[in-house]
């Protein structure tokens, strides 16, 4: 049992350090830990909501916002969403065109113009066609 209480008290020490550094940073006006290679907060909660997209799609709309901050969340999140996942799970969710461009790279021709200049439009469209065609 000593073992685990070794093993909390190390932790507070660690996090002691880690407090005692930030605080020494800020007064230096530096940034504690510059590194990179830890992800901001911000980043992985993004990561996390687009990775797990497929299993909730339907909170996604509520994210919509005339808010800029909040617009910009939503602009981060479509960029991570697996452009793979099927179009019943993205279709009445994600209205940005930057995701659906994407998506109609993978098709041969599909041009916008050719499905009144969404790249939205097109997609379906094409899937629709291909389906019917097989």
């Amino acid at each position: 049992m000593q073992g685990g209480a070794g093993a909390k008290k190390s932790s507070s020490t660690d996090n002691y350090n880690i407090a005692v550094a930030i605080m020494k940073a800020r007064r230096k006006g530096e940034k504690a830990f510059p590194s990179t290679d830890i992800a901001p907060l911000v980043e992985m909660a993004l990561a996390v909501v687009a990775t797990n997209f497929k299993e909730y799609p339907e909170l996604y709309p509520e994210l919509k916002s005339e808010d800029p901050k909040m617009k910009a969340v939503h602009e981060s999140i479509t960029r991570l969403i697996d452009p793979k996942l099927p179009i019943t799970v993205t279709a009445r969710n994600v209205d940005y065109e930057f995701y659906w461009e994407k998506k109609c790279k993978d098709l041969k021709n599909c041009k916008k113009e050719d499905h009144g200049g969404s790249y939205k439009q097109a997609f379906i469209e094409r899937s629709i066609e291909d389906l019917l065609e097989k």
